[in-house]
């Protein structure tokens, strides 16, 4: 079953990056991040290049991108020639300790399954003072979600805002700017419904009828999910 961040349904409705609020809230990020022209950053989870096309083009960084999908690679390669690209996991970065001055990821913590082992993995490949842009989906209460298992999506699994700032601290990062972004979260699946006439319809198209409505039962009925964005320092 193809991942649902590959899917081009999810692409038509975002207009380009596969999350929440899109390039807008990933330019909020790097105006906090203190990050100078000229900096190393790596982009976790690039996908198809949207955000390493913003990083290279508009704020002139340096730009690393890393995701585990072939086919996104590819996109971002064309994207983003100017990019180095890697095909690895969250869990294991093929990057050596202290090589970025910032690390952008954006949507794509809730789907490693490991929270601690990637926040670690992300303060090993950053340098003493540099800074994390992350963004994702929470959970307002300790739960996981049981949805399909040929659906690949953050609804996956998710942790609450407190767990997320425990594992922050424990891997000795800062927290310096948070922000609460519930509100471009309704707005997705407000988008969805639009266009599809209700969030079932649009897991239906995904995975197919029986798989999708089980999907979206397990979804409507599982922890009430929010959305959140913080700059974080590595001590």
């Amino acid at each position: 079953m193809q991942p649902l961040y590959e899917r081009e349904e999810l692409a038509a409705i975002t207009g380009g990056p596969l999350r929440p609020g899109g390039l807008e809230l990933t330019g909020k990020l790097l105006h906090h991040s203190g990050l100078a022209p000229g900096a190393t950053v790596l982009d976790l989870g690039c996908g198809s290049g949207f955000s390493l096309e913003l990083l290279i083009r508009v704020y002139r960084l340096v730009a690393v991108g890393i995701d585990p999908s072939p086919l996104l690679l590819a996109q971002a390669g064309r994207r983003a020639p100017q990019a180095t690209l890697l095909q690895a996991t969250a869990q294991a970065l093929p990057c050596i300790d202290g090589s970025f001055a910032g690390v952008v990821c954006e949507c794509v913590l809730s789907l490693t399954g490991d929270v601690h082992l990637v926040i670690r993995e992300m303060h090993r490949v950053l340098r003493s003072g540099g800074v994390l842009l992350l963004s994702d989906v929470y959970a307002h209460e300790k739960g996981r979600f049981s949805t399909s298992p040929r659906a690949t999506s953050c609804v996956n699994s998710t942790v609450t805002l407190a767990m997320m700032t425990q594992a922050l601290r424990a891997a000795d990062f800062e927290l310096l700017h948070f922000w609460e972004c519930t509100d471009i979260l309704k707005q997705l699946a407000g988008q969805i419904i639009f266009d599809y006439g209700s969030l079932g319809a649009f897991w239906n198209v995904i995975l197919g009828q029986a798989t999708g409505q089980c999907t979206h039962d397990c979804t409507r009925t599982g922890v009430k999910l929010g959305y959140y964005a913080l700059v974080a320092q590595k001590r």
